[in-house]
């Protein structure tokens, strides 16, 4: 039996009672236009930053992903996260979701390389990494119904940072309303 594995970071209530906010006022913003509102928003129990998504792992192999995350996870120091607004992603002109974008900080981006690099065996870590946050995703038939023109435009400029003092290790179950997210360990920065 296989469960579908990625390593995130959790969000602070405070942080996921501002994004709920957020996401409300943009659905208001396409309603204010249109009688519905093409996004499908992230259950707030989901909501989470992805240091990256392993896929599909054998239960057997999960202890051995556990015990490296926390031996590298336990080499570094908790530091703060920066949202700093709200779009359309990943690309403006066919954009698939809605995100509040963070800030690549040093201390984030060499835990999320060396993660990736221990646990895909990859040479050369993805350095384009950037966190953000799912805040729904656009159902395409929906939004592309309104003219272009008619679109809301959803940029905000955002001021919330949070301080990440875990990494979690995630199980996705990918259910007929959605994926549903466990936690299925939380290890402490140092």
């Amino acid at each position: 039996m296989k469960k579908r594995i990625f390593i995130s970071i959790g969000l602070p209530e405070s942080v996921k009672n501002k994004l709920e906010s957020l996401s409300r006022e943009i659905s208001d913003s396409f309603t204010n236009f249109n009688d519905f509102c093409p996004v499908k928003w992230t259950r707030r129990h989901n909501l989470h930053v992805t240091l990256f998504f392993i896929g599909y792992v054998e239960i057997e192999d999960l202890p051995g992903i556990i015990k490296t995350v926390e031996k590298i996870v336990k080499k570094h120091q908790s530091f703060k996260i920066d949202l700093k607004d709200v779009s359309y992603g990943p690309k403006e002109k066919s954009p698939k979701m809605v995100w509040a974008n963070g800030e690549n900080s040093p201390e984030l981006g060499e835990l999320q390389a060396e993660l990736e690099k221990e646990l895909l065996d990859v040479r050369e870590p993805d350095n384009r990494f950037t966190p953000h946050i799912t805040l729904g995703r656009i159902i395409q038939w929906q939004f592309n119904k309104i003219e272009p023109e008619e679109r809301p435009d959803i940029s905000k400029d955002l001021s919330l940072s949070f301080k990440v003092e875990c990494v979690d290790i995630m199980e996705s179950d990918l259910k007929r309303g959605g994926a549903h997210y466990t936690v299925l360990e939380s290890i402490p920065l140092k």
